[in-house]
């Protein structure tokens, strides 16, 4: 994407063909960075997909706003417990990662916006911390986090979870066969830490919903995996291969940096295998930058079943698990992320069709229901392309934290079609709730930095469930009835 509104220039009004996952392509630069740049230029290059870094910059702001982020940090601003998952509540740790996110955040933070009120206040402590999301209501395990219930006892909702939570352990501990409505109806809102793996196979339909055939059809399609991994993995420098495995060779090390287990070797290697994998069995898309995060939530999930609810995931040394458990978190990963991915592989195939689609439908869909802050981003110049395609094409991972995308899973794979078309909705509920914020931006750098970089890092389930319940009712009304969302005048 052209860079030039760190300069206050607006960006050329034509969309122009998206190869793989950079878009725009970028207009020639004839202009050479200046040694002063280098540090900026070195930061964009290691750790954006989808950026030119190839222009000069503001060095004002960027002194500005770095000076500001390590302020405020330094003041405790923002969540002192610098977390992607939390255990819902029990005993926040501090981080030792602020400073070096502040520095991440310096290229592209302004002056810090407004929070909505729903979120957690600064000053508060997270309710949890490590990185697997557990629920209010959440009872599934002796150690449960669940902070004790007021003297008047549990709250209605607190009970209503409670009891949806015992229905959805009946339902998958039955030896008959599930009823995928029912099992969709009690997975929506959340679904507990203990039975997430399973409820996330069937969802998926990686595995079916009769308790009989499920151990049968687990034990096939991890065989096969692993006869994928023999008969291809081996052509991974073959000429005709070599250049789709050192992408994702290059991809890989940058997902998620501050979290100790995706720095891990071993965990590096088994998605190596497993975007290979899917890449030479889908050469219509082949691999694409933004695929390797879709993969994150599967394996963080998946890894969970295997080690002790109070052991932090994100810290955890795979080496410790026996090799063979270690072997059916990558098999489970790679057929559940072929499952999500092959709901939307137009994003992925030549042009990105599909992401091109949703960024216009989010764009259709905002003017009808905020047309004060369609008019405000199109008297600005701001393209819906130049923020949405990241919302699309890593399905908002880059957005919020990831304990925040794995309770947002549990609903889209509860969705008939929660990647390919809820999400867009999402995505528009999502903009609308930082509407306030944004209208306060008064020109294009402004409002790009914000959507940059929105203050998401404290949600946990309160937000994603306020989010979600936005969509649903955005759905209800508009989803059917296209043609309300074409050729509409702003009002």
């Amino acid at each position: 994407m052209d860079r030039g509104w760190t300069q206050n220039r607006a960006l050329p009004g034509s969309v122009k063909q998206i190869v793989g996952a950079r878009y725009p392509p970028a207009a020639a630069k004839t202009d050479t960075p200046k040694k002063k740049d280098a540090e900026f230029h070195d930061y964009a290059s290691s750790v954006s997909d989808v950026w030119d870094a190839g222009i000069s910059v503001d060095n004002t702001l960027v002194n500005t706003s770095a000076a500001k982020v390590i302020q405020m940090h330094a003041n405790g601003a923002t969540s002192k417990n610098d977390i992607v998952m939390p255990n819902c509540n029990p005993h926040p740790v501090p981080s030792k990662n602020n400073k070096t996110r502040a520095m991440q955040m310096l290229a592209m933070q302004s002056n810090p916006p407004v929070r909505p009120t729903n979120t957690t206040a600064s000053n508060t402590p997270l309710p949890a911390s490590g990185i697997y999301p557990r629920l209010g209501g959440d009872t599934s395990t002796a150690s449960s986090s669940v902070p004790a219930a007021p003297r008047g006892g549990p709250t209605p909702l607190e009970t209503a979870d409670q009891n949806r939570f015992h229905r959805l352990s009946r339902m998958l501990n039955n030896d008959d066969a599930i009823d995928m409505e029912q099992l969709r109806e009690n997975c929506w809102m959340g679904i507990p830490h203990a039975l997430r793996p399973d409820a996330w196979r069937i969802l998926s339909g990686y595995v079916p919903t009769h308790a009989a055939r499920r151990e049968v059809t687990l034990n096939k399609k991890r065989d096969d995996y692993w006869k994928f991994v023999e008969q291809y993995f081996h052509t991974r420098y073959d000429e005709q291969h070599h250049e789709t495995f050192r992408q994702i060779s290059i991809d890989v090390p940058r997902m998620s940096p501050l979290i100790p287990l995706f720095q891990q070797k071993a965990v590096q290697e088994i998605f190596e295998r497993v975007l290979y994998i899917w890449a030479v069995r889908h050469p219509a898309s082949g691999y694409v930058q933004g695929i390797n995060d879709l993969v994150t939530p599967f394996f963080v999930v998946f890894l969970s079943e295997h080690i002790s609810p109070d052991v932090d995931v994100g810290s955890f040394e795979v080496t410790q698990l026996a090799k063979a458990k270690v072997d059916l978190v990558e098999a489970d990963s790679f057929w559940c992320v072929t499952a999500l991915l092959d709901t939307i592989q137009d994003n992925y195939t030549f042009a990105q069709p599909g992401i091109q689609r949703k960024v216009a439908d989010l764009k259709d869909l905002l003017s009808r229901v905020d047309p004060v802050l369609y008019k405000h981003l199109e008297n600005n110049q701001v393209e819906f392309l130049q923020f949405a395609f990241r919302w699309m094409n890593n399905l908002l991972m880059r957005e919020i934290p990831l304990r925040a995308t794995i309770r947002l899973w549990d609903t889209y794979l509860s969705e008939l079609s929660g990647f390919s078309e809820f999400h867009t909705y999402v995505c528009a509920a999502f903009l609308r709730l930082w509407s306030k914020q944004l209208l306060a931006e008064a020109d294009f750098q402004g409002i790009m930095l914000l959507l940059q970089s929105l203050p998401t890092q404290s949600w946990t389930d309160k937000q994603i469930c306020e989010l979600t319940a936005d969509a649903f009712s955005l759905m209800s009304v508009f989803h059917g009835a296209k043609n309300h969302l074409n050729n509409l005048t702003p009002r």
